[in-house]
């Protein structure tokens, strides 16, 4: 019923040509302030475990419950015999349930190691050490339940990384995929959506590249995309849910920021969005728990932090003021019908399911006398899915759907 009325909500912002998008504070962090945490998402719960809090590395673990918005403190990283285990600027990612921890910084050396946290047990469990070259600062990612780490910065603190593993949990092994295409770097950001990857920003050995790239583990190749037209940063933070990826916060060398930007997938593009509101920041992490995004913790000028805020956001762009598309009705049962504001020729619906896969396609040439489609989506499993409209291979506007069986 969730995940309806979103679809709803961001429906009709859609068809208002409007941009809507929203943040709202939710309760601190349990203990003392923290950035450069690892986080994953279980079970519909985030878990922010390990990071720095301007006086010692932690390996302490909380959850939030965003239907409490109330955070509950956990098992530490290792369990209660953990000692040694304190690190900051670890990766992190979920996989079949689990959560899992690797590498980052202890006291004047980096981890090779990766834990997996079982909620259903409480306990955490050391799995295959990392083979690669051990490190702090990296990416980190999950796709299709593979676990992605990469990146970062080497335990001589001076090497720059540009390697990308996959963790396969149901085998417990590392396995080494095709190089990040740009230069290496610390402190980029990265995240998955639809059945893909995107990496980007972060600072190299001699500047803060603002370079993005997409990565397609199905035949594990990178693609470059629109360069990010903000300020170039690193140790931001990113979130994603298909088709857009939003960057917010970081440090660009000379201060601290705040802005948030989202890029769209069909248009390649990239829109500035509402500020993050707390304090300029870096170091913070951002989660998505059951369609809602987070963010919050980090650090700056001197501060350590541990509000939290969710992200609401309605699926919009700039390019929606060129047409209105309107799709009735809606959650449908078969038959969709897309009615336009204006004439166009040369136009191509597109069906996406919720994991970015093109499952329908229909051109129409030169019927410049029609404004009102039809289509079918008879054969597809009930669901969500996003109607996307293009013309000469132009992305115009898209909208979301519900199909109910």
């Amino acid at each position: 019923m969730k995940i309806i009325t979103l679809l709803f909500a961001i429906a009709v912002v859609t068809q208002a040509h409007a941009q809507s998008d929203l943040w709202t504070q939710a309760d601190s962090l349990n203990g003392p302030p923290r950035a450069n945490a690892a986080a994953f998402v279980i079970l519909d719960n985030g878990w922010v475990v390990s990071g720095y809090d301007g006086f010692n590395k932690k390996k302490s673990m909380v959850s939030y419950d965003p239907l409490q918005d109330d955070w509950d403190d956990e098992l530490s990283l290792g369990g209660a015999s953990g000692d040694g285990l304190n690190r900051t600027s670890a990766m992190s990612f979920q996989a079949w349930e689990y959560g899992f921890v690797c590498m980052g910084e202890g006291e004047g050396f980096v981890f090779s190691d990766l834990w997996m946290y079982n909620h259903y047990t409480q306990t955490w469990t050391q799995m295959a050490n990392f083979p690669g070259t051990a490190r702090t600062q990296g990416v980190s990612f999950e796709v299709d339940n593979i676990g992605y780490v990469g990146l970062g910065k080497a335990g001589d603190f001076a090497t720059y990384l540009k390697d990308l593993w996959s963790y396969d949990y149901l085998t417990n092994s590392w396995t080494q995929v095709a190089d990040f295409p740009g230069t290496a770097r610390i402190d980029a950001v990265g995240a998955q959506m639809g059945g893909k990857a995107y990496v980007g920003l972060g600072r190299d050995a001699t500047s803060y590249p603002v370079d993005f790239y997409e990565y397609y583990p199905a035949n594990d190749t990178w693609a470059q995309k629109t360069d990010f037209p903000g300020t170039a940063r690193a140790n931001a933070c990113s979130f994603a849910r298909f088709p857009q990826f939003f960057v917010t916060t970081g440090e660009d060398g000379l201060g601290f920021l705040n802005d948030t930007w989202q890029y769209n997938y069909f248009g390649d593009t990239w829109f500035q969005m509402t500020d993050f509101p707390g304090d300029p920041r870096a170091g913070a992490i951002a989660l998505e728990i059951a369609n809602r995004f987070y963010v919050g913790t980090g650090y700056g000028n001197g501060n350590y932090y541990d509000d939290f805020y969710e992200y609401a956001f309605a699926a919009s762009t700039s390019e929606n003021d060129l047409i209105e598309m309107i799709c009735y009705p809606n959650p449908t049962t078969d038959n969709l019908f897309i009615r336009l504001d204006k004439n166009l020729s040369n136009i191509a619906i597109s069906v996406y399911n919720i994991s970015g896969q093109q499952v329908i396609s229909e051109t129409y040439f030169d019927q410049l006398s029609a404004t009102t489609y039809s289509i079918s989506l008879n054969g597809l499993v009930p669901g969500e899915y996003l109607i996307v409209l293009t013309s000469d291979n132009s992305f115009l506007t898209s909208q979301p759907v519900i199909l109910a069986k």
